[in-house]
């Protein structure tokens, strides 16, 4: 990840982590997207950070699968320094047998900066809304759903470096 001067395309920041660390793989899950977040989370009192969300999908009918992940960096001298490292936003996924029969299960999770501070950053607080869908044939042999939803209430500190 590189920021530049777009008057001089001098490179101001940059950062650099391995696929061996930074979770950024393609395999049998497909990597599809780089988003750039363009909401700015204001961390500290004199610092913003910005967030690369990163889109897997997987290809298989019977087993779908979604997810989305943020990471969040701030400006450090010449550098980018990650302060939430691929945190979930969004996993959706099940088993069904293409048919009717199958339970899927989707959370999305939403970010909010909190006034409180811990260690000289704000929280963040996270509000988690999960949807359990359970997939059945009726007394009519006809397919019906049953869904169970729940919400929850998370903090994020900052401890040692990065967000947890």
């Amino acid at each position: 990840i590189v920021i530049v001067a777009s008057e001089t395309g001098k490179i101001l920041q940059h950062f650099f982590e391995s696929s061996k660390t930074n979770q950024w793989v393609s395999d049998a899950i497909t990597l599809e997207e780089f988003i750039i977040d363009t909401m700015l989370y204001r961390v500290t009192d004199e610092k913003e950070a910005f967030g690369i969300r990163t889109e897997y999908i997987g290809t298989s009918n019977a087993n779908p699968y979604l997810k989305e992940t943020i990471s969040l960096f701030i400006k450090s001298a010449d550098t980018l320094k990650k302060i939430l490292p691929n945190f979930s936003l969004l996993n959706y996924g099940g088993e069904w047998d293409s048919d009717c029969l199958g339970s899927f299960l989707e959370e999305k999770k939403e970010l909010n900066m909190s006034q409180n501070k811990t260690n000289g950053f704000y929280d963040i607080l996270v509000k988690k809304k999960s949807i359990e869908t359970i997939n059945f044939k009726d007394e009519n042999n006809q397919c019906d759903a049953k869904e169970t939803r729940t919400e929850e209430n998370l903090v994020l500190i900052y401890h040692k470096n990065a967000y947890k």
